[in-house]
């Protein structure tokens, strides 16, 4: 009973933590902002990669279908706090800034030898920029100050459930609630008259879903392979925008719309990895959304095909089958994302390479993992922005034992 009250408070925590923005991206001022991966502690080690992965130690969310491989009579829960150190910089000058977060909550356990469910909350997308610029005075030759600012993206809550359909077959749903607002405020600062504000304020809600599979079949007494595939469906989510003109402190306009629409497209994946002697991990994911189809606030010519490219290599070199819980793994990998979003004719296009460890803290199952991302976005062509970043994630997971018998003697 106190793990339970613990995890409630836990997730509540969770909630409110949400609210903080994790990146000072110029980018993320487009579309829905900066697209968030948070699929658990492993998958962020190595890559991104996630598709193909079952474990009886962690929480794959990228696949519902993973669930199947739970052990019996468990519950396990996975968090991952991000902090974030980013350079930015073009051709003159460059700011160094540090964000941070907490990635994802997630609660699974089995209810039976074919079915597992979790529970989990996680960032979809962030916003939060500043940009300073200039405007010109009309009638003149002079220009005055002008600041745009925002901050705010999308959180996703989900149910998931993987079934055992065959021997080397597992599927699974997951159906997920997608909600969150995006503020931007543009300030005017003329050199005579009242400082002009103008604050949109945009609500969204709407649902998805994720169904998945995973193929896994033994290939000799020692090495297993495992396919893995998801299919997010396209999804709307309907918005409401607040709009408020205000000329020093005297409200010059107010503006409901509740009619506005969000579109996200179909995301697709496919992955696939090998396993040996439970020591030797090797997993390669390929992921693809057309957001040339969507519609994010954005003209057809600033959206494009967005696909993603993540390999990763998880090691447990002294693996011991009696002390599971009690071995160290250390993963690396690399990931290569080209983009949704098109700016001056540019596509803003990232990559990065991992590394993480696990270490055990407790007897059986308990981890503490640290990961860490090193990576560009964005480009310096077209007087853009080139991001330098450093992203360092402290993953929890957590195990406890259902319904065990009690022995007295």
């Amino acid at each position: 009973m106190r793990r339970i009250t613990l995890i409630i408070i836990f997730t509540l925590s969770a909630y409110f933590s949400f609210g903080q923005n994790n990146t000072n991206s110029p980018y993320s001022a487009f579309g829905i902002g900066e697209l968030e991966t948070s699929d658990g502690t492993r998958n962020f080690g190595m890559g991104g990669s996630g598709n193909a992965l079952r474990s009886d130690i962690f929480i794959n969310l990228a696949n519902p279908a993973s669930l199947t491989a739970l052990p019996p009579q468990s519950m396990a829960t996975d968090a991952g706090i991000n902090f974030r150190y980013t350079n930015l910089k073009n051709d003159i000058n460059s700011v160094e800034v540090l964000n941070g977060n907490l990635s994802w909550a997630a609660i699974a356990f089995p209810i039976n030898r074919k079915i597992g469910i979790s529970f989990a909350l996680n960032p979809k997308s962030n916003v939060g920029y500043t940009i300073y610029s200039t405007k010109s005075l009309d009638g003149t030759i002079m220009s005055y100050p002008v600041k745009y600012s925002g901050n705010g993206g999308l959180t996703e809550a989900s149910f998931s459930i993987g079934a055992a359909a065959a021997k080397h077959l597992s599927l699974g749903l997951r159906s997920s609630v997608v909600w969150g607002s995006m503020i931007e405020t543009n300030v005017d600062l003329p050199p005579m008259g009242s400082t002009i504000t103008r604050v949109d304020n945009v609500n969204y809600i709407g649902a998805t879903l994720k169904p998945g599979f995973q193929f896994h079949t033994k290939l000799s007494e020692k090495t297993y392979f495992t396919l893995g595939g998801t299919a997010e469906l396209s999804s709307y989510l309907n918005g409401s925008s607040n709009l408020t003109v205000t000329s020093g402190t005297t409200l010059v306009m107010s503006e409901v719309n509740k009619h506005s629409q969000l579109e996200l497209p179909f995301k697709g994946g496919l992955g696939m990895s090998l396993e040996f002697n439970r020591r030797y991990i090797v997993a390669a994911d390929y992921t693809r959304s057309d957001y040339r189809k969507a519609s994010v606030n954005l003209d057809v010519k600033g959206l494009a095909l967005n696909e993603t490219y993540h390999v990763g290599v998880e090691l447990a070199p002294k693996f011991d089958a009696q002390r599971l819980g009690q071995v160290k793994r250390y993963r690396i990998g690399a990931l290569y994302q080209t983009g949704y979003l098109v700016v001056s004719g540019v596509q803003i296009n990232s990559y990065a390479a991992t590394f993480g460890v696990s270490m055990p803290i407790r007897k059986d199952r308990n981890s503490l993992n640290v990961s860490m991302e090193i990576g560009k976005q964005g480009s310096l062509q077209s007087n853009l922005i080139l991001e330098n970043y450093c992203k360092l994630n402290l993953g929890f997971c957590l195990w406890e034992r259902w319904f065990i018998p009690r022995k007295y003697d």
